[in-house]
């Protein structure tokens, strides 16, 4: 073997070696995807899950699962390389980490969010964070109200055939002529919260009407 002939070998070597990686990966993304009800994620790090849809009757019991919206996903650990979203332990750090490096993937840099993901089975809140209820409001059509304080807030939905049945739950106001509805999960003011014992129905209009007009919204009672 000549000397061009072993530079030759050793290149082609070289490019298997780094091409490696990200055939990998795009075998284990057509692996997970295959059948059309799970969904790849993958950051520069080389981090990467995938995270199936399930059905409430499937038996979800050994897997790390969320609800995501009304959907239940759980990651699928054959096409997982995450420590924290590995099969669950019961350890709610890494449950919680794990959500935070979903939520990661979910989350494109804008300034909305359409995905709210929640604990399952009990929809219980994960993220207690401003920027996260805020970004999650807008990504569901929602307004955020604030008085200048980031971290004093409301989130208000249009009120839709799809929800008008848990209406009688929550303070609904009309803006701008139309009805909307507190958000109680993206809201963090407690007297607007019906569930909250600090809840006020007076109070809370007041503060609705004089946050609608900082944000330049008319705000009315039904």
């Amino acid at each position: 073997m000549n000397f061009k002939t072993i530079i030759s070998v050793a290149v082609l070597a070289l490019a298997a070696v780094n091409a490696s990686p990200v055939n990998n990966i795009e075998t284990i993304k057509k692996d997970c995807e295959a059948d059309h009800k799970a969904k790849f994620y993958v950051n520069d790090d080389g981090e990467y899950t995938c995270l199936r849809q399930h059905s409430i009757e499937d038996n979800l019991y050994y897997r790390t699962c969320y609800f995501v919206n009304s959907d239940i996903r759980c990651v699928e650990e054959g096409f997982n390389n995450i420590p924290s979203c590995s099969k669950n332990t019961g350890d709610e750090s890494d449950y919680n980490e794990c959500a935070r490096k979903y939520l990661e993937f979910l989350d494109n840099g804008s300034n909305k969010l359409s995905y709210r993901i929640r604990k399952f089975p009990t929809h219980e809140k994960i993220f207690y964070d401003y920027s996260i209820d805020q970004k999650e409001c807008r990504g569901h059509n929602g307004i955020v109200l604030t008085n200048k304080e980031v971290f004093q807030y409301i989130c208000l939905e249009p009120a839709t055939p799809k929800n008008a049945a848990t209406i009688s739950d929550k303070e609904c106001v009309r803006v701008d002529g139309k009805v909307y509805c507190v958000v109680q999960d993206n809201t963090n003011i407690e007297i607007c919260n019906r569930r909250s014992y600090s809840y006020d129905h007076e109070e809370c209009s007041s503060i609705l009407k004089e946050y609608g007009t900082i944000n330049h919204h008319v705000i009315t009672e039904l």
